[in-house]
């Protein structure tokens, strides 16, 4: 019996340290799993702020695009206003030219009006003159 009684305590020291054994690796298992949930939650944190700086991206880009879109219609529209304003140049100048020409063409004919008037003023003097020299004869 003593025997058994021997192999009584060994079995229960060995039931002491598996049972010892079991809450060391309970502990560990705990903070395993504590540290697991640490990192859940460190990863869901990273996965929101990377959907958060995905909706950014996008939004950034999506207005990227719109304002490219509106730059391209800035530029078509500067460019059509540049011909317009270069064609008006060209038509006031063709004006400014034709203007020009009158206001030449107009300041001849006034030289050459009024110099028609003093020679008739002239010549009516002459006649004039030459009824004053016979008076005076």
């Amino acid at each position: 019996m003593d025997k058994i009684q021997v192999m009584a305590d060994g079995w229960k020291i060995k039931m002491d340290m598996l049972a010892s054994k079991k809450e060391n690796a309970q502990a560990k298992l705990s903070s395993v799993e504590v540290q697991l949930r640490g990192a859940k939650e460190k990863d869901d944190k990273q996965a929101q702020l990377n959907e958060d700086l995905r909706a950014q991206l996008s939004s950034a880009t999506a207005e990227r695009d719109v304002l490219g879109k509106d730059l391209e219609a800035k530029r078509s529209k500067m460019e059509i206003t540049s011909v317009d304003a270069d064609e008006m140049v060209s038509q006031y100048k063709t004006d400014v030219e034709a203007v020009e020409a009158r206001l030449k063409t107009n300041t001849e004919y006034v030289r050459r009006v009024s110099r028609r008037e003093i020679l008739e003023e002239i010549h009516a003097r002459g006649s004039d003159l030459s009824t004053e020299t016979e008076e005076a004869k």
